[in-house]
């Protein structure tokens, strides 16, 4: 409390016949270090020295206070004590202290009194600020700060030091207590706290031990985020442990080997370890943690897509996932009989110009704890490049803009006879380029003649190379109501009305068909050839045996049947099913 320490000048002369001191002995470090009421002429107040040579004390105070900062007594060292070791103790007290406690004051002061319920008591180092300390229903502070030039803060033990007890300096918990020049936070409630009454004099031996603090612990090694292993092994250090205590999981702190920790058998899931160091001042509060999670098991790869079999060997390409999202893949193509070689790789994986054969693809994960798929995913088809499409696809205008028009804005949708093309659209002569499936507008046209063209690529990468156009006149500022309405434009419906069986010995078989509305025109493709003029009935040209197709589409106003009549059939041999 008050000054950090009392400091004043001593002359070596008030040693009297003592010998000559160190040169630290020219300053009194000195503080409160325990006080005790008592209750039958045992009170006391013990000093204690945190500096070698403070045993020079003649001269000097220490003083007590009531409740409301009036002196009540005084106790004057007339001469100094013997020892001026660091740490040493300076015990004042009444008569009966010896008889009490079997220890023997440095000063005896019948006159000493101690009020238990609220008071202060300072050591007085002349002309340097007291050190005091006060307790219970204390409220003197302003009278004590003008008579020793320090304050001792709230009090300690508010309620009045409980019977029997002391108040004593607090330092460290745990731990042996050092007086050190900083253990003085100027707040009595903080820097004291009920203990038994022990009081020593300055003959007793010094016990204080440099306290190290609580230790700080951390983790050495450990097993990885993700272990494939049901063992783990943990060292750990903390500098100032005496011991250590681990615990895994749910499981309580037991001693554990300074060496370190090892766990075996763990089962599969989430584990948490925890290590902390020990010493006098007790367990590191704060204890070194890891957690980790125990995986054995591999992951296993799902294909969500793969070429048809048999397909064409263009573009053959596979996705697929596994069960654990975080892993990750290695794929392999092997053709006919040969090896696998397995590569990093990811899903839509794609293999570009296969030649006939048959293939397998396989695909495996590896997980974040490095469990490899034991057998990997694998999916076999044959190539067959005679199925490619070579055929390009066909591109009509669904919807377009009336002609003439008064619009600056012109918006068109059409539509290809082959599902999953894409389109490439123009306005005026513009190269063809990318256009959406759903359709293009074009704003801020010009009065005038224009023309509209677009063309499909199927998933082939076969290009219409006779793309649909439409040419429309722009009229702007013409009334609306003075241009005819066209009906809406929509594209007729094929219907297949008679076919060949699905097997048959006709090598020239025929199909009927009519359309929806009536009054359209046909065109025919036979086995995914270009589309021809036909009409109804449609007779084929000889087919050799084997498997073979026709489609028919009706065609009105310029619009296509955006889905032909279709008819897969089989040419045998005659007596053959």
């Amino acid at each position: 409390m008050g000054g950090r320490f009392a400091v004043f000048a001593v002359a070596l002369a008030a040693a009297g016949s003592v010998g000559a001191p160190a040169a630290e002995a020219a300053f009194h470090l000195v503080m409160v270090r325990e006080v005790h009421p008592g209750a039958a002429e045992d009170s006391y107040v013990e000093l204690q020295a945190y500096a070698a040579g403070q045993n020079f004390v003649a001269g000097h105070a220490v003083t007590v206070y009531d409740s409301a900062g009036g002196l009540v007594h005084t106790s004057s060292f007339s001469n100094s004590v013997a020892n001026g070791e660091n740490q040493r103790t300076i015990l004042l007290g009444d008569s009966s202290v010896q008889a009490a406690f079997g220890v023997a004051p440095d000063l005896v002061d019948p006159g000493l009194s101690i009020v238990a319920a609220g008071g202060a008591a300072c050591w007085n180092a002349g002309s340097i600020p007291a050190d005091c300390v006060a307790w219970g229903n204390f409220s003197g502070g302003a009278e004590l700060l003008a008579a020793t030039g320090t304050s001792a803060g709230p009090p300690a033990s508010p309620g009045g030091i409980a019977a029997a007890t002391a108040i004593r300096r607090t330092i460290a918990p745990g731990c042996p207590t050092l007086l050190e020049v900083g253990d003085d936070s100027d707040a009595s409630s903080a820097d004291f706290s009920e203990v038994t009454p022990a009081p020593r004099n300055n003959a007793a031996a010094v016990v204080e031990a440099e306290c190290p603090g609580v230790p700080n612990t951390t983790i050495e090694s450990k097993p990885p985020l993700n272990s494939n292993s049901t063992s783990a092994t943990f060292t750990y250090q903390a500098p100032t442990a005496t011991g250590y205590e681990c615990k895994l999981d749910s499981a309580v702190f037991l001693s554990c080997p300074v060496g370190g920790q090892e766990y075996t058998g763990l089962p599969q899931g989430s584990h948490t370890f925890q290590v902390r160091g020990l010493n006098a001042s007790g367990p590191d509060p704060t204890p070194a943690t890891h957690s980790w999670k125990v995986d054995t098991v591999g992951p296993t790869v799902t294909i969500d897509t793969a070429p048809a079999d048999p397909s064409p060997g263009g573009n053959a390409s596979f996705t697929f996932h596994a069960d654990e999202p975080t892993s990750k893949f290695e794929c392999s193509l092997a053709k006919g009989a040969a090896a696998d070689a397995f590569s990093v790789c990811s899903s839509g994986k794609t293999y570009s110009g296969l030649a006939d054969d048959a293939y397998t693809f396989k695909v495996r994960a590896t997980d974040l704890a490095d469990n490899l798929q034991p057998t990997p995913t694998a999916f076999s088809w044959q190539v067959d490049n005679s199925l490619a499409d070579t055929t390009p696809p066909e591109t009509t205008i669904a919807s377009r803009p009336p002609d003439p028009s008064v619009s600056s804005t012109a918006s068109f949708t059409y539509q290809s006879n082959e599902a999953g093309s894409t389109f490439q659209c123009a306005i005026d002569g513009a190269p063809l380029l990318t256009c959406s499936t759903a359709g293009v507008t074009y704003a801020g046209l010009a009065s005038g003649p224009h023309t509209f063209m677009v063309r499909a690529i199927d998933p082939s990468a076969n290009v219409d190379p006779t793309p649909a156009g439409y040419s429309f006149t722009v009229v702007l500022g013409t009334p609306a109501l003075a241009l005819p309405t066209p009906p809406p434009a929509s594209a007729p419906e094929t219907i297949l009305v008679g076919k060949p069986p699905a097997k048959t010995s006709d090598r020239t078989p025929s199909f009927r068909f009519r359309s929806d509305p009536a009054g359209a025109a046909f065109q025919c493709a036979v086995d995914r050839q270009q589309y021809k003029a036909c009409g109804s009935p449609f007779t084929t040209k000889p087919l050799g045996l084997g498997r073979h197709s026709v489609s028919v589409r009706a065609v009105a106003a310029g619009l296509f049947d955006p889905s032909p009549a279709k008819l897969g059939f089989k040419v045998v041999a005659k007596g053959r099913r």
